[in-house]
């Protein structure tokens, strides 16, 4: 090995940078001490101590290195520093090329721009355009976010990174996880093309098949994904989430679960609002919520849960065109209310409800249902229950308000107070084929209890000096066979593939057959053995349970 210099720094200070090549395209160098010697007939030099290294705008320092003449080329060892305008980067060892301004770095690698540091082992950077890349793991660090991956892209001009291969991104409040991302080191916006997991500070969930996701101001859009919480969990095929407000939106076949209740709720679009408590879905919205026998079913233009510290307190609101179903009920109604620790339903503005043959009516309806069973079913103020025999004729009874109430979904007892009204068919069913009306009650009284025998009308009490009348079949018309405000509404009735939005339902009123029945048809008539007397108990004869 030749020495060509060994000169101390402050001499070689005093020198101009040795230059090597031509059209200064040469990587220019000096240090304490220059060695030449040749390896396979190729020249190399051996600097030491104090090297500095520069291209264009680019000088690089290091202990020492090897600098291959040919082919324009350098290795630098220990305490390497590259510097090109605002861009630092410091690592253990370097290979540069100086034909295409190429530097592989490796061991402790340190990228710095401004408020952007890269962080890895294995870096390869180009000067002119100022690409890097590293592999084998590595970090990126700004002002807001920290990313790391096995494979990382770094365009350094265009202000953003793409990432593979275990990509997670840590923001201030949340981590996300992917395979692919792709991020703006400027806007700090976040986008991934595949499968992607985020998990806030709180515990919640976000689960996507990509999307963009906004670090700045904690909002994200993405496809085909879900969001759950502690309580929920909100899917559907486009998604908004902010997690700044705690506010998140679902749009097109949204999903809502609450996982405590067993209860789904279904639509078009839907939100999350953490902030007021409340997700609301709406378009074709639907209820379902898992019971031990059955599922009740509830379907309204707009569904709203609300969370509440008290469970008491914790319902689901339905408005408007509400549609309730559940094997042993069903009902219709403008709006409806859905208490979850009790099971209680409040059906509002012009509700009914309908239980085997019997229709029932109100202002209010509440009705208590039990994991197994209704219970009881409050109808408050212009309460109305109608009822088709096997004549088709209508039994009515009407009054203040009314308590039903039911053994196994089965209703058993009706009680009646204030202002009470009845109408009554007294029939004679011998067989199936032979059923003979005797005639019809109507009965005037303040209260009256009502009582039921396979889920049809059996007898009634009437209390508090009631008033009697006995029609026999040859005198009834359809004035004295109608309590006033009767409508068989059975056209409203809902279906289960109505409630599941399977099928149209027909509009109510469009009918007026449907609303107001005519007379019962021809039967052979039988006169004997009419009830005695008024304010007695009127006592049903044996009837074909239908």
């Amino acid at each position: 090995m030749l020495k060509i210099r060994s000169y101390t720094i402050f001499i070689l200070a005093a020198l101009p940078l040795l230059t090597v090549g031509q059209k200064n395209e040469r990587i220019q160098y000096k240090a304490d001490d220059l060695y030449e010697f040749r390896e396979n007939g190729q020249k190399i030099r051996k600097l030491i101590g104090n090297v500095i290294f520069k291209q264009k705008t680019t000088t690089m320092y290091c202990d020492s290195s090897l600098y291959y003449v040919r082919t324009n080329t350098m290795e630098a060892f220990g305490r390497v520093k590259i510097v090109d305008d605002s861009v630092t980067i410091t690592s253990n060892r370097l290979i540069y090329d100086g034909g295409d301004r190429t530097a592989k770095l490796r061991g402790n690698v340190v990228y710095t721009k401004g408020e952007r540091q890269m962080f890895t082992d294995f870096l390869d950077y180009n000067m002119d355009t100022e690409v890097g890349n590293y592999f084998n793991g590595g970090r990126l660090k700004d002002s807001t976010n920290v990313l790391t991956s096995k494979i990382g892209y770094y365009y350094a001009k265009e202000d953003y990174a793409l990432f593979w291969n275990k990509v997670s991104l840590t923001a201030p409040d949340y981590t996300l996880n992917s395979d692919t991302l792709r991020y703006n080191t400027t806007t700090k916006v976040a986008v991934t093309p595949g499968n992607t997991e985020i998990v806030n500070e709180d515990g919640s969930r976000l689960y996507a098949k990509g999307g963009e996701f906004r670090t700045l101001n904690d909002q994200s859009e993405f496809k085909d994904g879900n969001i759950e919480t502690e309580d929920y969990i909100l899917a559907g095929d486009e998604m908004f989430f902010d997690d700044l407000n705690r506010y998140y939106k679902a749009e097109g076949n949204v999903v809502l679960t609450a996982k405590n209740d067993n209860i789904v709720i279904i639509g078009n679009e839907g939100y999350t609002d953490k902030e007021k408590n409340l997700s609301k879905v709406y378009g074709q919205a639907l209820m379902k919520r898992v019971l031990q026998n059955d599922t009740l079913y509830l379907a309204a233009d707009t569904l709203v849960s609300i969370e509440s510290e008290y469970d008491s307190l914790e319902r689901i609101l339905a408005y408007p065109n509400v549609k309730m179903w559940r094997f042993d009920i069903q009902g219709v109604a403008d709006s409806a209310a859905y208490f979850l620790s009790d099971s209680m339903i409040f059906m509002y503005k012009d509700p009914v409800i309908w239980s085997k043959k019997n229709q029932i009516e109100g202002d209010t309806i509440q009705v208590e249902i039990s994991e197994e069973d209704i219970k009881t079913m409050t109808l408050l103020q212009n309460s109305f229950l109608s009822s088709e025999d096997t004549l088709f004729n209508y039994n009515q009874v009407k009054g203040r308000t009314m308590k039903a109430y039911f053994e196994e979904s089965r209703i058993q007892r009706i009680d009646v107070s204030g202002n009470g009204e009845a109408i009554y068919y007294v029939l004679d069913e011998k067989d199936s084929t032979n059923i003979e009306l005797m005639g019809m009650n109507r009965i005037l009284c303040s209260d009256l209890t009502i009582r039921f025998k396979n889920q049809e009308l059996n007898n009634i009490s009437f209390y508090k000096k009631p008033e009697a009348r006995f029609i026999p079949p040859h005198e009834l018309n359809q004035d004295v066979q109608r309590l006033k405000g009767f409508q068989w509404r059975i056209a409203e009735r809902p279906t289960l593939e109505i409630v599941l939005y399977k099928e149209s339902p027909i509009p109510k009123g469009e009918s007026e057959e449907q609303t107001t029945p005519s007379l019962p048809p021809p039967v052979k008539l039988k006169m004997e053995g009419l009830p005695e007397g008024k304010g007695t108990m009127l006592k049903k004869s044996k009837r074909k349970q239908d």
